[in-house]
């Protein structure tokens, strides 16, 4: 009888031997070859889960925004207001390895996405869905009397995320510089600027 092979594990494995790639050997060492390698397939197997790196770095970008969300979950699965809204940043924010791992991919995928339609849509998507839990926290931090009314809640939000990106790409181009205590610092007066209204 043929074995039955599970195809949503096996693209899971793989995409897992995708970050112990980037975290062990940097970005560079995701080839197609090397992916194979590392996870014991022959070449020619891995296309049969995915069609070429590009598709893997995707599936991996994904697994990013799903796995920041679902840290926050576990962090706080009730989340409001102005807490709610920290929990969620410090799920982004490369604040250790593995998400200094997330940063790494990230930047990869956003520089396939300034020449790819596709991927630039799959991005703006996830951040959307940030912007929307985003400003729903800032509205119910003003309902709860933690900040003021805002006159302009979508310019806080590209604010914030500014900042979260930017402390992706610092995270991993300057980590001396870009320690979890200065991130956390910078997200601290983020939010006592909004307190003080």
């Amino acid at each position: 009888m043929p074995k039955v092979v599970d195809h949503d594990a096996r693209r899971r494995e793989i995409i897992g031997v995708v970050w112990r790639l980037v975290a062990e050997e940097g970005i560079q060492s995701v080839t197609t070859r090397r992916i194979a390698e590392a996870a014991g397939f022959a070449n020619g197997a891995l296309l049969y889960y995915f069609p070429n790196k590009d598709a893997v770095l995707t599936a991996a970008f994904q697994h990013i925004f799903d796995a920041t969300n679902t840290r926050a979950d576990k962090a706080d699965g009730e989340r409001r207001g102005l807490g709610g809204l920290r929990t969620l940043c410090l799920e982004i924010m490369p604040l250790d390895e593995e998400r200094c791992t997330e940063a790494r991919l990230a930047i990869t995928f956003w520089q396939q996405a300034l020449n790819s339609p596709e991927k630039a849509a799959m991005h703006t998507s996830f951040l959307n869905r940030w912007r929307e839990e985003m400003s729903a926290r800032l509205g119910e931090a003003a309902e709860d009397g933690e900040i003021g009314e805002l006159p302009d809640v979508d310019a806080v939000v590209d604010e914030l995320l500014s900042m979260l990106m930017g402390l992706q790409i610092m995270g991993v181009l300057s980590p001396r510089e870009t320690t979890p205590d200065r991130q956390l610092a910078q997200l601290d007066e983020f939010f006592a600027r909004l307190r003080r209204g």
